[in-house]
């Protein structure tokens, strides 16, 4: 067993020796990872590690977790919006260099937040604009203008609809993981309202579906290699899935489903769980198997593993459980 879930399965058999009810397995649960993460907050934001230096990444699953809290949530939204790049975009960590995957997540967080807040004024709309701007000229683009023209030619306007989505770092391979967290910041709470959203979307959505593995379920990346079939993974099918549950008649999203528990990974981490539970809640289906076994990993503390982050999407697998599901397109 991996060194990070030993951490995360302390807390086994807790819920089950308890005697308390699910409903209050889960209440209880939830107050004490909210404490947890209450705890580790600093200056409108939050580490991988309590007491590190503050990430774009635990920041924006710890503050949409947190979003209920006026005042954290003003000094979060304040953290996102003076950290924002130049270009529109956000690096992993403050002043850290160029921006990268990370920017998809923080555009989630600001429009869940700035909903939760009641609005935008005309600042906040400006942040959310360069943001949006920035995602559409930060996917992957694999044809040059003479490849693109000729496609336009032979195929009309639907051949430069082509699938594409997001890289980790700008001018990279496209990836299943930060085509879903841009994926999700595009749709939740609404789609954005920007010229080409529409498409953009679409293709994005096209690139998902297109790219998920033979028995259902995805990789990392691509779904064959050298005329080799590459096998699911539980976090990057469970994302997806969330990504995609607009798509719920999809071939491949049915599929993912069917394949989601023969997963590698799968009930394998708290990480693991929380995803699917957030996927399960998301689609409508029962997650009370994945809930049990994510709270039998949470330790004395109120943690659910040495990563804040991973405590935070916990958070949300709860609240999804509960019916307040944040995720939910």
């Amino acid at each position: 067993m991996p060194k990070a879930e030993k951490v995360e399965s302390k807390g086994a058999d807790k819920a089950a020796r308890s005697g308390k009810s699910a409903a209050e397995e889960v209440s209880n649960s939830l107050v004490k990872a909210d404490k947890y993460v209450q705890g580790a907050f600093k200056n409108g934001s939050w580490a991988y590690k309590p007491g590190d230096t503050a990430c774009i990444e635990p920041t924006a699953y710890c503050g949409i977790a947190r979003r209920k809290d006026p005042v954290m949530r003003k000094q979060v939204i304040d953290f996102f919006c003076a950290n924002q790049n130049q270009d529109g975009g956000w690096s992993t960590s403050p002043a850290l260099g160029k921006s990268d995957w990370t920017s998809g997540l923080a555009l989630l967080a600001l429009r869940i937040l700035f909903k939760e807040d009641g609005g935008v004024n005309a600042a906040h709309a400006a942040v959310i604009d360069k943001a949006v701007t920035y995602l559409f000229e930060a996917r992957t683009e694999f044809y040059g203008a003479l490849a693109k023209t000729l496609l336009l030619i032979s195929k009309g306007d639907a051949g430069l609809n082509y699938p594409r989505g997001w890289p980790w770092s700008p001018g990279c391979f496209h990836w299943v993981e930060p085509t879903a967290y841009t994926l999700l910041a595009l749709k939740i709470p609404d789609h954005v309202q920007k010229q080409d959203s529409k498409r953009v979307i679409e293709r994005a959505d096209n690139f998902l579906l297109e790219h998920a593995c033979k028995d259902g379920g995805w990789n990392h990346g691509n779904d064959l290699c050298l005329e080799v079939h590459l096998p699911p993974f539980a976090v990057t099918s469970a994302e997806a899935l969330v990504a995609l549950s607009d798509q719920k008649s999809a071939d491949a999203v049915q599929k993912a489903w069917k394949n989601l528990n023969n997963t590698i990974g799968y009930a394998g981490s708290a990480m693991s769980l929380a995803w699917t539970a957030i996927a399960q809640a998301s689609y409508g289906i029962d997650s009370s198997d994945s809930i049990k076994m994510l709270i039998e990993r949470q330790n004395e503390d109120g943690s659910f593993g040495a990563n804040l982050m991973v405590t935070a999407l916990s958070m949300l697998a709860l609240q999804g459980h509960q019916g307040d599901n944040a995720l939910k397109i």
